[in-house]
């Protein structure tokens, strides 16, 4: 595997901290909901074990504890474990690796994973836990964003970003949006020992007052995109800003906002 040690770090670091987290859960927070009450809805049975992958502030782990399931949250960001503690109450939440989770093999008649995906350095390996933990007749479903050749969102912002920035300041990474490629996710999961029995593309939107508040999202809402904008000149800072602000405020005009949509793809899988 290439080494992605550099974008490891940095997801560490940036997603313990505090200012980050809260902007995140702000920002995001709507979107990441949204598709949370879905996957929910799919797998949380009174009785049934749940694990909520990469749980963040406990939105989602909190969906699932309400219906009578018993839901374990795992996550690298103590941050984010000090908001999912008060979120989620009801839950059994653990700091940890998705790539070395701390659980017995077959514990686990579901795992969810809502958008952490992409934050994981070493995706296969973390698949192959996933398939480890979950229990025979078991099911795995996940959450993660379409890449910019599907999505208005992301085109807009790294669309500008890689028109105007120094990109050699980007560590090596995973690539950020394979699993919203059906046959990519079929062939990574199937190497893990998962048979994918679904993808679908679903498409929430963000609504905004001011045709700059997508920019100030991922400039304050996100880790490597965050780095990769500040680390530019202010004078590319500006232009970056600018060309974000430029495009919402032509394609995106809804009555007297914006709206923007940000396309994700729902995966669901079984164990082969």
């Amino acid at each position: 595997m290439q080494d992605f040690s550099v974008f490891a770090d940095r997801e560490r670091a940036g997603w313990s901290d505090e200012g980050i987290v809260g902007a995140y859960v702000s920002r995001f927070g709507p979107i990441t909901d949204e598709v949370g009450k879905a996957l929910a809805g799919r797998v949380a049975e009174r009785g049934q074990t749940v694990l909520d992958l990469c749980c963040g502030q406990g939105n989602l782990t909190a969906m699932m504890s309400s219906t009578g399931a018993a839901v374990s949250g795992l996550d690298f960001s103590p941050t984010m474990l000090a908001i999912a503690a008060q979120t989620a109450s009801d839950a059994s939440l653990h700091e940890g690796d998705a790539t070395a989770m701390p659980f017995a093999d077959e514990s686990f008649d579901a795992v969810v994973c809502n958008f952490g995906m992409m934050h994981i350095p070493d995706q296969p390996k973390a698949l192959l836990e996933v398939s480890r933990v979950l229990r025979p007749g078991g099911q795995f479903l996940m959450a993660t964003w379409v890449g910019p050749e599907a999505s208005p969102a992301f085109a807009t912002v790294l669309g500008a970003v890689k028109a105007l920035a120094d990109m050699s300041t980007a560590p090596a990474q995973p690539d950020l949006f394979a699993f919203a490629r059906p046959e990519m996710a079929k062939e990574i999961m199937a190497g893990a020992g998962l048979n994918m029995t679904t993808h679908e593309v679903v498409t929430p939107a963000w609504e905004m007052d001011r045709p700059d508040e997508l920019f100030e999202i991922f400039l304050t809402a996100t880790v490597g995109a965050a780095m990769l904008i500040k680390s530019q000149t202010p004078d590319v800072i500006e232009a970056i800003r600018d060309r974000v602000t430029e495009t919402v405020a032509e394609k995106f005009s809804a009555g007297s906002g914006y709206r923007v949509p940000v396309p994700v793809a729902v995966v669901t899988a079984v164990p082969a």
